[in-house]
Order: C-alpha cells, then sequence, then structure tokens
C-alpha cells in the first residue's frame, strides 16, 4: 500500500508495474515456456523420424508404436504446462489488478482536494476500469507471447538446419506480415476516441443518476433521455471504428499464419522433388513453420492490447500524477488548544478550465482566534466561505503566508491527526453504505455508546426509534434516501463530536434541520461554548448570537462586525482579538 509518510509504494508494490512486479510468477511462467517450447520440437522431429526412417525405409510398426506414444505423451505434457502457465498468469494479472486498483483509490483518497476535483467522477471511474486493459495485457495471451518470441527464431534455425535455404520463406513472410501488422494497427485515434467518449458518457450517467430527483421534478426525462443517446451513438461509433480495425489486424494475422504453412509446403515441394529434400524434412518444416508463426499471429491482437494498454496506463497514471496532501515533517499533532491564526494569508485556486488565472480568494488575510471563542462567519453565495474552512483545516493550503493550529503550520502535519481534533460540518450530509450506528461511529465499534448519548442530546434517539430497525436500520446506496435530510445532517453533526474535536467548522450543517431539531443543535452548542472554538457559517441570526465574534467576507478579505453597534467595522488584520476563554 501506499505509505503516506515517505509518500513512496514499498518495493514490489508499485501501481503500475509490468510483468517484473512478481518476479516468482514470472520465473515459473519463464521455465514452463521453455519446457512447451522445447517440447514442440516433438511432432516435427517424430514425423521426420517416421517418414524418413519407419514408413518408407523400414516399416517397422514397433518403432512407429513407440513415437506415437512419445508424441502423445509430448503433447499431453504440453497441454499441462500451457494449463498451468494460463493459472500462474491469471493469478499475476489478478495480485496485479487487487494491487494497484487499491493503490490507486489510496491515492484518490488523500490527494490534493484542489487537483482531484479538476476530474469528475466518471472521469476516475473510467480511469479505473483501465486498470482491466493492463491486466489483460501483462498477464494474458501478451505474456505468453513475450515469453513465445524466443522460440520463433530458434524453430526458424531448426528450419534451416533441415531444409536449407527454405527457411527464406517463412522469414520474409513474417518480416512482410510484421510490416502490414504495424502499417494497419494503428489505432491510437480510435482507442482515444472511443475512451473519450466512454468518459463523457459515464459522467453524463453519474449527472444524471445523482439528480434524478431534479429530473423527476423539472420533467426533464426526455431530454437527458436524448442526450444520452446522442452520447451513445458516439461511443457506438467510436466502438465501432475500433472493432473493425481491430478485426482486420486479426485477420490479417490469420491469413499470413496460413500464407505461411502454404509457402513453406509449396516451395519446399520443389527440393523434395530434387531429391535435395526428404519428405520428412519437409513435413518437420512445415509443422514448425506453424509453430514460429504463432506466437506472430498472437501478436496480431498483442499489438492493438499494446496500444490498449499504453492508453490505459497513460490514463491510469493521471491518478498516480495527482499531487497528495504533503506536509513536509508529518508532525503528530498533540492534544490542540484550539487556537487558530492565519499571518498574511492569500489563496487563489489557479488557473480555470481555459487556462486563465483566476482571482484570489483571499488575499493578505490576518487573524487570530483564541482557544474557546465562537466566531461567526457570514457572506454572500460563493464568497469563499467554505475555502475558509478548508483553509483552517489544512485541506487547502494557502499560496502565501500561513495557517496555523496552535502556533503548529498546518503544512507540517500529519493530515489525518489534524482532522481528528478539527471537525468539519458540512452543508450536504453524505452517509456511506452501512447501518445508522455505524455512520455515526464511522464503523468503530468501540464508539457506539459516545455516538449514541451525542445523538440523544441532538434527538436522533427519537427519530430513529420511528426506523425499521432502529440504529441498525441500513442506509447508503440509494438507501439513505429514506432517511429525511434534516436527520441526515444529525447523523453528520454526531458523528463529527464522537471524536471530541477541539475546533468545530460549522459549514451550515443545519439547513435541512427542522425546528426542533435546531434547538436542540443550539443547546448542544451551547454546552460546547467555550470549551471548544466554534467557527459558524451560517446566515440564521439565532445562531449568530452564539458568536463571540462575527466576521464577514467582502471580495477578497474579512471584516469583523462590531457587535455592539450593530455593523460590520474594520478588516480582520486591523481588529483587535478577543481575550482568550477562560
Amino acid at each position: 500500500m501506499f505509505n503516506r509518510k515517505t509518500k513512496e509504494y514499498p518495493i514490489g508494490q508499485q501501481p503500475l508495474g509490468s510483468v517484473a512486479f512478481m518476479p516468482g510468477g514470472v520465473f515459473d511462467m519463464a521455465v514452463a515456456s521453455v519446457f512447451i517450447g522445447i517440447l514442440g520440437l516433438a511432432l516435427p522431429l517424430a514425423l521426420l523420424r517416421v517418414f524418413d526412417h519407419v514408413i518408407i525405409p523400414e516399416r517397422d510398426d514397433g518403432v512407429l508404436i513407440w513415437l506415437i506414444l512419445g508424441i502423445g505423451s509430448a503433447l499431453m505434457l504440453e497441454v499441462l504446462l500451457r494449463v498451468g502457465r494460463s493459472y500462474v498468469g491469471g493469478w499475476m494479472g489478478a495480485r496485479f489488478e487487487h494491487m494497484a486498483s487499491c493503490n490507486a483509490l489510496d491515492r484518490l483518497l488523500h490527494a490534493n482536494i484542489t487537483d482531484f476535483e479538476k476530474l469528475g467522477a466518471g472521469a476516475y471511474m473510467e480511469r479505473l476500469n483501465a486498470l482491466g486493459a493492463l491486466r489483460k495485457f501483462y498477464a494474458g495471451p501478451a505474456a505468453n507471447a513475450i515469453f513465445d518470441f524466443p522460440f520463433v527464431v530458434f524453430y526458424l534455425g531448426v528450419i534451416a538446419y533441415l531444409a536449407g535455404l527454405l527457411v527464406l520463406v517463412p522469414v520474409v513472410l513474417i518480416v512482410l506480415f510484421v510490416a502490414a501488422t504495424w502499417i494497419r494497427g494503428r489505432l491510437e485515434k480510435a482507442l482515444e476516441g472511443r475512451m473519450l467518449a466512454d468518459d463523457r458518457r459515464l459522467g453524463f450517467i453519474i449527472e444524471v443518476l445523482g439528480g434524478i430527483h431534479t429530473v423527476k421534478g423539472f420533467g426533464m426525462e426526455e431530454q437527458m433521455q436524448r442526450r444520452y443517446e446522442r452520447l451513445r451513438e458516439t461511443s457506438a461509433e467510436a466502438d465501432y471504428r475500433l472493432a473493425r480495425d481491430k478485426e482486420s489486424v486479426q485477420s490479417l494475422g490469420a491469413f499470413f499464419s496460413l500464407l505461411v504453412v502454404f509457402g513453406v509446403a509449396g516451395f519446399g515441394a520443389f527440393p523434395v522433388i530434387d531429391g535435395t529434400l526428404t519428405v520428412g524434412g519437409l513435413l518437420a518444416s512445415i509443422v514448425l513453420a506453424g509453430r514460429a508463426v504463432q506466437p506472430l499471429e498472437t501478436a496480431a491482437g498483442l499489438w492493438t492490447r499494446f496500444q490498449a494498454a499504453r492508453l490505459a496506463r497513460d490514463r491510469l497514471s493521471v491518478i498516480f500524477d495527482i499531487a497528495v496532501e504533503k506536509p513536509t515533517g508529518l508532525l503528530e499533532l498533540p492534544t490542540i488548544e484550539g487556537a487558530l491564526d492565519f499571518k498574511d494569508l492569500s489563496f487563489s485556486y489557479g488557473k480555470g478550465k481555459d487556462g486563465e488565472d483566476l482571482p484570489p480568494v483571499f488575499q493578505n488575510v490576518t487573524l487570530r482566534i483564541d482557544p474557546g471563542q465562537t466566531v461567526g462567519v457570514v457572506g454572500p453565495s460563493a464568497s469563499g466561505k467554505t475555502t475558509l474552512l478548508y483553509l483552517m483545516m489544512g485541506v487547502l493550503t494557502p499560496n502565501h503566508g500561513t495557517a496555523r493550529v496552535d502556533g503548529y503550520d498546518l503544512r507540517e502535519c500529519d493530515p489525518t491527526n489534524i482532522r481528528h481534533q478539527v471537525a468539519y460540518l458540512p452543508q450536504e450530509a453524505v452517509m456511506f453504505h452501512g447501518t445508522v450506528l455505524e455512520n455515526l461511529t464511522m464503523f468503530r465499534d468501540d464508539l457506539a455508546n459516545d455516538a449514541m448519548d451525542i445523538g440523544k442530546l441532538l434527538g436522533l434517539d427519537n427519530v430513529v426509534a420511528g426506523l425499521p430497525q432502529g440504529y441498525d436500520t441500513t442506509i447508503g446506496e440509494g438507501a439513505e434516501d429514506k432517511i429525511p435530510r434534516g436527520t441526515r445532517q444529525r447523523i453528520a453533526i454526531a458523528r463529527a463530536l464522537v471524536d471530541k474535536p477541539r475546533v468545530l467548522l460549522f459549514d451550515e450543517a443545519n439547513s435541512f434541520i427542522d425546528g426542533a431539531g435546531d434547538a436542540l443543535l443550539k443547546d448542544l452548542l451551547m454546552r460546547l461554548k467555550g470549551r471548544v472554538t466554534l467557527i459558524l457559517v451560517t446566515q440564521r441570526p439565532s445562531m449568530l448570537r452564539l458568536a463571540d465574534r462575527v466576521f464577514e467576507i467582502r471580495g477578497d478579505t474579512l471584516f469583523e462586525h462590531d457587535l455592539q453597534a450593530g455593523q460590520a467595522g474594520t478588516p480582520a488584520e486591523q481588529a483587535a482579538p478577543a481575550p482568550e476563554a477562560t
């Protein structure tokens, strides 16, 4: 697995390696391939012996029987070796896909949020699905063909030994076959077209299914269906072009395979007639030519798979190129008091989709929040309220200046350790597949009692009592729609408080809670006031009345309200900090 402390992958667990990532399996496949190649000589050499010594001159039935038994045994052993090699290849492929997919998800989970959001969920799903193409290439017929390639030269050498210049026939045809496959098999453009079409189609499906209530509420079913049909038509055209090109390459391989055998048989007949080549030698050469061309016939499909695998690797590498949250010292924070400090902080989201520079969200902000203070934050939509909270918890990193908690620079701290002590409550509560209790505890059974105690303070016990199975009711994967949004917000709030955070970042997390639930939430926040640093992003005056200080986001800076005068005052960096809470 990806090591978050070293930001490296252990040896042998590279995310996108080739067959070299499992030397034990490679060795087994190589040994099996050597024996398969040697056993491939059994039939042609037996034919040489039978027609040149047993049938024509000697007519020895006893030797013929032993040759038949020997050939049968060799063929059976070859089949067993091929089956064993396919098992090893399948195991290697499954292990590669497991390791790479786990590492890819680990990378996404620890990605820098700004870089992560440059692509949609559909694009990431399509890139994760690219692992299948890599698995088929690294550990399927492609791997077998790679091990069989050396025996092409070996079999051609045996033909040269048995039939002399007749070997030029398969050599010339094989060279022509390779050239034709190279020219005809340029599929990058078709593959890229299909992958781009799949990206758009998957993104659209996720968007529509995620907003199905909105689609139905506005009667947009027909419009969405038409849009999907157009996207699917583009995908179908790309699939057709790709299938057409792949089939033409594979048909070309089958044609040249037959042509090689026919060419050796046809041109080999002349030296047989002249007496310079025996019938057994010709038959052995025909079989050996067929053996030599088999890996190349597989290579016809291998070439198309190689191009698909190369594109899949490039697309999957996008995941592994995402910048991870990368603190320099990985400092494990001690239990913090909850002081937050911005000094000359500036932040911008960088460049837009068209490459233009985006305006700064914050510029030269200096702010000090003492432990235990309750601070309200207001501002118009899209003014940067959520961005401010992300900066406070280290999800976003300032372009200039510093963001500190208890004097520790957030860039130098372990992000996982920070978020156990700095809790974030989003406006949209996300549920995971599991029971209500598992969502409260985030699947940590030892916190069940604490979670239910906090839930009781929010009135969750009465709400959950009305569910079919109480706290054991399953939610997530569509089942969460049975749970009202206000109840989901209560669950998310209780979940955040289970870890007993020292800083609570409240991002309008009560927008769907009813009046009774809101009153319970305010009572709970009053109990936390002075003991926990509270940052309340809210537009509700009743919630703002809990605040010791209120800041308004205007433009790219913060202005502190004069609570006594009831109006906005000086910028945050000029306002004197409130006295430390006791």
